[in-house]
């Protein structure tokens, strides 16, 4: 019997332009494909669902493993409630979409229509409900932005996790969401602003003090960033801020990602929240930080150090801070942990890379040879697992035709053959389940050898050409060849460091 999967989605955008939530929603779908698919006698093994727009496939999680299983080859088509359910992204993912489905010979069934994709017109038709869809999506998209935006003007609240001291709660009688206080949280506000304002301490020294009073944090410790960020936010002083931390779709490594963008020219309206804190408690604070050179968080400065996100410290995990000495300091820029009571000890930043590069090299030598080994050992296991499934499910097959013949010479009855395909049905559908998870396995150590042919030339590059390439560069580079690199200098002065390659050793 062929075999279908089963997709629904939807998308929390639409919510802002009718009454029906997600949930009834997706309900909805859900009981309009059960009763389809009862009528047509679908077989339908798997049902993925999600909630998100389909503008970008890399943040489909669910859509990515629809793809992955129609790949296996063993599914006939993919049930929705419409086309557009599918993807409503670029021409680019939408054409992968479409060729996944065509090539392994998989149909889009609908309640209105079947699209078989290997019939030129049913192609032709689909691109054309494709780029329908898209023309829709970016309609609904800038209804959607112009409402935020008259939303925000409101004073309305519209991020998904309330600042520290507050909670989202939903207005009254009205579309949209404010703030309230939280009592208890508001008093370490104003705390926060009148250490760092009249009292003059630095942020990571309040970051410290709060740990040590077991004052929990919304991500569970205080730090230098997250006091920096709430002394920078206007929502304390009763403030909404909208369009500080734009999204903006770039290519990243090849695939259409979301980025955000700092944007020092947002704009800030009145709130209808009640703000935790004083203009005077505000303006304190922002002299303290002229004062003293600090300003907020700006994700768009120039890079300049080659490990940025990943050095960590090895004694307590968190991630090394690089040190520029003033001009009085006569001394080169050095490493440091910035949590305070580990012992971990400076590191002058040339002697940590040197340290990394030749980790590096003996790592890259010891895994070339190793591949080199593998590679002279032509026996492929999967292979040859593969092999042999696929021979006994050959023989089953003709074990089948058999007692069909059988059947029709009268050697078996109809209960004879009734029972003899009952078991043989049995094992083939053991096999080819085998077979699955061997192609599976099979692809995803094709992976990991594409990833090898990635990640081993970027490393050799990294190497051959590291004092030629810029401090951007070699950050790009260490992230695409490390998940991290650990390090600790001990009090007497020694150094233990740890490289940790994307590429598992070998086994």
């Amino acid at each position: 019997m062929e075999r279908y999967l089963r997709y629904l989605r939807k998308s929390r955008m639409d919510t802002d332009f009718d009454d029906v939530s997600v949930e009834e929603t997706l309900k909805r779908h859900r009981t309009i494909l059960d009763k389809f698919c009862q009528e047509r006698h679908l077989n339908v093994v798997e049902t993925l669902e999600e909630v998100v727009s389909g503008e970008s496939l890399s943040s489909r999680p669910k859509m990515l493993r629809l793809l992955e299983l129609v790949n296996t080859g063993m599914y006939a088509g993919v049930v929705c409630v419409d086309i557009e359910r599918l993807s409503r992204g670029s021409s680019l993912e939408s054409g992968y979409i479409m060729q996944i489905l065509q090539t392994n010979n998989c149909k889009i069934i609908t309640p209105s229509k079947i699209y078989d994709l290997q019939n030129e017109s049913d192609e032709q038709f689909t691109d054309m409900k494709f780029m329908f869809s898209r023309y829709e999506l970016k309609t609904i998209t800038k209804r959607f932005v112009r409402g935020r935006n008259q939303s925000a003007a409101e004073g309305k609240f519209l991020g998904s996790m309330a600042p520290y001291g507050y909670r989202v709660y939903k207005l009254p009688g009205v579309k949209g969401n404010s703030l309230k206080i939280e009592p208890e949280e508001a008093k370490i506000v104003r705390m926060v602003y009148d250490m760092y304002g009249q009292q003059g301490t630095g942020y990571n020294t309040i970051a410290y003090q709060l740990n040590e009073m077991h004052i929990p944090s919304r991500t569970g410790t205080w730090g230098q960033t997250s006091i920096a960020n709430m002394l920078n936010n206007e929502v304390y002083l009763g403030k909404i801020r909208w369009g500080r931390e734009p999204v903006k779709r770039v290519v990243s490594d090849g695939k259409l990602v979301k980025k955000r963008i700092s944007n020092d020219s947002y704009q800030v309206y009145d709130g209808v929240h009640e703000p935790i804190i004083t203009q005077e408690q505000w303006d304190t604070a922002k002299n303290r930080q002229k004062e003293r050179g600090h300003t907020s968080v700006n994700s768009n400065r120039e890079i300049r150090n080659p490990f940025a996100s990943v050095l960590f410290c090895e004694k307590c995990g968190a991630v090394m801070k690089r040190n520029v000495p003033s001009k009085k300091q006569k001394t080169a820029p050095w490493y440091r942990c910035p949590t305070r009571g580990c012992n971990c000890r400076a590191i002058k930043c040339d002697l940590a890379e040197d340290a990394i590069l030749e980790a590096m090299r003996e790592w890259l030598k010891e895994y070339t040879i190793e591949v080199e080994t593998d590679q002279s050992q032509k026996t492929n296991p999967i292979d040859t697992a593969l092999s042999i499934v696929r021979e006994q499910i050959e023989q089953l097959q003709a074990q089948q035709d058999s007692a069909c013949e059988y059947l029709e010479k009268g050697i078996y009855t109809v209960e004879m053959f009734t029972k003899r395909n009952d078991v043989l049905s049995r094992e083939l559908r053991d096999l080819r389940a085998s077979e699955a998870d061997l192609l599976r396995k099979r692809e995803s150590k094709e992976d990991g050898q594409n990833a090898e042919k990635e990640i081993i030339p970027a490393a050799q590059k990294l190497l051959d050409s590291y004092q030629q390439l810029t401090i951007l560069e070699k950050n790009k580079l260490w992230k695409m060849v490390l998940e991290k690199v650990t390090i600790y200098r001990t009090p007497e002065g020694e150094i233990s460091l740890h490289i940790y390659p994307k590429l598992p050793k070998k086994v």
